[in-house]
């Protein structure tokens, strides 16, 4: 035995076709397409294979709309993992960056990221950060950390004397 949709409101046909074609969710979309070829008659196998779902897939998304509707094919995004340092960590990263390492007692011109790293783990409390992480807190807090090009100074008294030439 097949299963299709149930059969649709011209309201529910039009506000599928419209999302199916037009939809900026792409998940969203895919599910109205789903509904949208149901509707047509053409079989879970067939579905399956044009839209690159399972048939499982789709046999769920044609029961979530015939209980629910539009809605229940619409996705329940959760949101994104919390972050997991907190505010004052943030702003420990944000004020030791904007110090210039010689007034910590630190003999440094300027920051790496891997020295940021080691002062905030030994100093400041923060058992672990990454240094893509502190990169990432810094672009949040509007600044941003470019590696710096460096250069060595010849010891030799008559370097300039002789660079002229």
């Amino acid at each position: 035995m097949s299963l299709y949709v149930r059969s649709l409101t011209f309201e529910e046909e039009s506000d599928l076709n419209d999302v199916a074609r037009n939809g900026t969710d792409v998940k969203f979309a895919r599910r109205a397409q789903v509904i949208v070829s149901s509707n047509t008659q053409t079989s879970v196998k067939q579905i399956s294979q044009v839209l690159g779902y399972s048939p499982l897939q789709v046999r769920r998304i044609i029961h979530a709309f015939n209980e629910r509707g539009i809605d229940g094919i619409r996705p329940n995004y959760q949101g994104g993992r919390h972050p997991t340092f907190t505010d004052k960590q943030r702003t420990a990263v944000v004020e030791l960056a904007g110090c210039h390492p010689k007034d910590l007692g630190y003999p440094l011109s300027q920051w790496s990221l891997s020295q940021l790293q080691l002062v905030l783990i030994k100093k400041k409390g923060i058992s672990y950060i990454s240094r893509p992480t502190i990169r990432t807190i810094l672009k949040e807090a509007g600044l941003s950390y470019q590696r710096t090009k460096t250069w060595k100074h010849s010891n030799d008294p008559q370097f300039s004397k002789k660079n002229d030439l």
